[in-house]
């Protein structure tokens, strides 16, 4: 995953389904520091279609890349 990909989470049902971006595959590094949950290398940035212009930090394994950016 890079940054620019469309993403869904996987196997939501298509009434559900939301896309997303890659926004950053690096957490900034007041997270990082915070807790290890904001692993760098598990987390993605991802900015939803419906999340409100907010950046969560989702599991790269939660999600798949619909789209790739060039």
């Amino acid at each position: 995953m890079k940054v620019g990909d469309l993403v869904i989470v996987k196997g939501t049902s298509p009434e559900n389904l939301c896309t997303g971006i890659i926004v950053s595959t690096e957490p900034p590094e007041n997270l990082r520091s915070k807790s290890s949950w904001y692993d760098a290398k598990a987390r993605v940035g991802v900015l939803w279609a419906d999340g409100g212009d907010r950046i969560d930090w989702e599991s790269r394994s939660w999600l798949e890349v619909i789209s790739e950016s060039r």
